[in-house]
């Protein structure tokens, strides 16, 4: 499925996935399996928040310094979201935002909780289908997360799509997201 939010660039949110998962996988952050799903989940929060920080403070991004970082910040916590949805094998559909949350009119602080109202609901909705087997809508909860995030985006007239590109080639040069690094004493370990 494409996403036509950002003029005339299109995207294909499934391919990204499934890339992200796989350059994830290649330089480790899948490697302990005694992770779970939720530490990944909170990850994909504190990058709101760091969202929230930028729009505080007016602040250009420090890796990407020709954009907001409130922006930069959306884009990382999209680039997680399809991580996972590499990771669990969930395909994105755009659906419409039902997130009132997340509307145009709202103050961004109440934007960023109604992504991490989304959040919230996948985290349920993956108890729900792969902990306990039940059914689940869970495709459905994943798109509409993927959604909050470009329509907040969309609001702050950002091109978080873009963003996520130009910041998958600075991830892949990172010496913090190198394995070596990351196994050492204050490195990121998830």
């Amino acid at each position: 499925m494409s996403v036509n939010q950002e003029g005339s660039m299109c995207y294909d949110l499934n391919k990204m996935s499934k890339e992200i998962y796989k350059q994830n996988c290649l330089v480790g952050w899948w490697d302990n399996p005694k992770e779970c799903i939720f530490q990944k989940l909170q990850l994909v929060s504190t990058e709101v928040a760091e969202s929230t920080e930028g729009e505080r403070k007016n602040l250009m991004d420090d890796h990407l310094p020709h954009r907001k970082m409130g922006e930069v910040e959306l884009a990382d916590a999209l680039i997680r979201v399809l991580d996972l949805g590499g990771r669990l094998g969930i395909a994105y559909t755009e659906t419409e935002v039902e997130e009132s949350w997340c509307s145009e009119g709202n103050s961004i602080g109440m934007q960023h909780l109604g992504i991490n109202k989304a959040l919230i609901m996948l985290a349920i909705e993956y108890e729900y289908y792969y902990i306990q087997g039940y059914s689940s809508t869970i495709e459905d909860t994943y798109s509409k997360l993927i959604d909050s995030i470009l329509e907040v985006g969309f609001n702050q007239e950002y091109s978080v799509l873009a963003a996520v590109e130009e910041k998958l080639i600075y991830n892949k040069n990172r010496a913090d997201h190198r394995k070596e690094n990351r196994a050492k004493t204050n490195g990121k370990k998830f």
